[in-house]
């Protein structure tokens, strides 16, 4: 593929060095038979607006140790993308990847994300109603639901564990693109963005219109 060019090996180390536009993608461990890099990478290409992609550096494939302090299979870190090399299709290497480049755009335009307020706004909203959802099915959930927007672990726990996800799906309905979406105010713009710019915009137009309207324009922003 004439945008994916594979180039000389710059150490014993890494399997694959590949260039896609300026960034670097280094494969330091194999991908599974039913993993394509060229299918995943030209299909990340196409998606994402090329101004959008400034803040990453570098993109590594791979086992490595922060997935297994972060319980995570993708981290944005230091303008480098670090993605796990064991991945069940070609679609969720592209979501792993399309989430963490939303952290690097965070960084970038954190003003314009957050500074206004709005968004957390609405997050909050949504975690309040969200509240009072879990409150009429009796799972207790915990008051700090209500006010926090930061990550926290407890949140995250009693989401994933005490409630459980499949559970969340149903009482989410409306509100939150995923259950994964209502755990902080950053995932939630992260999660957005990944349905956004994976081609589902309709969904994040009528649940969440105002990170709707972060979204759009930054996809326009140098056209």
């Amino acid at each position: 593929m004439h945008w994916l060019k594979e180039s000389t090996k710059r150490s014993n180390k890494l399997k694959d060095h590949y260039k896609m536009q300026d960034i670097d993608i280094f494969i330091k461990d194999p991908l599974p038979d039913h993993i394509s890099p060229d299918l995943v990478f030209s299909t990340f290409s196409k998606l994402i607006p090329h101004h959008l992609l400034n803040g990453v550096d570098i993109i590594y494939v791979g086992e490595f140790d922060v997935f297994k302090k972060k319980g995570t299979n993708a981290v944005f870190q230091d303008g480098a993308i670090y993605v796990s090399n064991e991945q069940d299709s070609n679609q969720d290497m592209i979501d792993d990847i399309i989430h963490e480049l939303a952290h690097s755009v965070e960084e970038r335009f954190t003003q314009y994300i957050y500074g206004e307020n709005d968004l957390k706004n609405e997050f909050l909203g949504k975690r309040k109603r969200l509240y009072d959802i879990l409150s009429s099915y009796k799972y207790n959930p915990l008051p700090s639901i209500k006010t926090a927007y930061h990550y926290e672990e407890k949140i995250d726990m009693y989401f994933y564990k005490k409630v459980g996800y499949e559970a969340m799906w149903n009482l989410i309905n409306g509100l939150f693109p995923s259950p994964y979406s209502a755990t902080s105010l950053r995932e939630y713009f992260a999660i957005g963005f990944e349905y956004y710019f994976m081609g589902d915009k309709n969904t994040i137009k009528k649940l969440c219109p105002v990170l709707y309207s972060k979204l759009e324009n930054l996809e326009y922003l140098e056209k």
